[in-house]
């Protein structure tokens, strides 16, 4: 059985480059698959499963003079009620929003942004972002009239992948900080003397919720699981003297590495 696929002309996207040097095809066709690939996502992630809308970017004409390609998507009755004027002009308005909060315009982050989503914005603007000088031209017309217009510079390009690639460096490099002799006690912990999984702990110094925890070596953690009996309690109700790694993602503590423990300072928590 054949499926027609319905296309809304009225409705268009046009991407124009004013390119001052000629662009490389790979780069030019990556960048227009990228735009299509967020341009899916933005339409995934904001209709449900059951809602039957296309979300993929169809090339409707290629011009002469600078590169312009022209696009429409693929309509269905809900898109009207879904957004005003649109998913493409909806979709224009998210790309000038995303880049204005790359370029530090805007402090209204986009939602769920992946690493792969900012390496795919990496590759929309990059025609521009080597080519000094030229820009980037992203219009919204209905009927023949502009609805939305949008443009961007090799300049801003340029500042937008700077940007991206500080924000990877920042997802793909934990910062580690070193902290001595702070007093951790334990929130959760698997029971596990052959495993790490589940063990969690806390360091109200460092941060008030509880973080898993790992051993620099074994022979620590064994050292740890046989306080002193004379303690009278097991080793997870007890609060030791601990040296810790702490590592962060974009900030915020997510892992203790304990260095070295104090084992003549282990204390019950509770007594007064």
């Amino acid at each position: 059985m054949s499926t027609v696929i319905e296309i809304d002309f009225s409705k268009r996207l046009e991407i124009k480059i004013d390119n001052k040097q000629p662009v490389g095809l790979e780069d030019l066709s990556l960048s227009l698959l990228s735009f299509n690939k967020q341009f899916h996502k933005f339409v995934e992630s904001e209709t449900d499963a059951l809602t039957d809308i296309g979300s993929e970017l169809l090339i409707k004409e290629v011009r002469k003079g600078s590169i312009i390609v022209e696009l429409v998507s693929q309509s269905a009755p809900i898109v009207p009620l879904l957004w005003d004027g649109g998913s493409l002009a909806q979709w224009a308005s998210v790309v000038q929003n995303t880049c204005n909060w790359l370029l530090g315009k805007s402090d209204n982050s986009p939602k769920n942004l992946t690493k792969q989503d900012l390496q795919e914005w990496n590759k929309i603007v990059e025609p521009i972002a080597k080519d000094n000088g030229s820009q980037m031209n992203i219009n919204v017309s209905d009927g023949g009239k502009v609805i939305n217009q949008f443009i961007l510079s090799s300049n801003e390009a340029a500042a937008i992948q700077n940007r991206i690639g500080r924000l990877v460096e920042d997802i793909d490099t934990p910062v580690e900080n070193r902290h001595l002799k702070k007093v951790m006690y334990w929130y959760q912990t698997k029971f596990d003397r052959n495993s790490d999984t589940g063990n969690k702990a806390i360091i109200d110094d460092i941060s008030k919720s509880a973080l898993k925890v790992i051993f620099e070596n074994n022979a620590l953690k064994e050292e740890m699981l046989h306080p002193d009996p004379s303690l009278g309690k097991p080793w997870q109700e007890l609060a030791f003297i601990v040296d810790v790694e702490v590592q962060t993602v974009r900030g915020k503590p997510k892992m203790y590495n304990v260095l070295n423990y104090y084992p003549e300072y282990t204390f019950d928590p509770d007594e007064p």
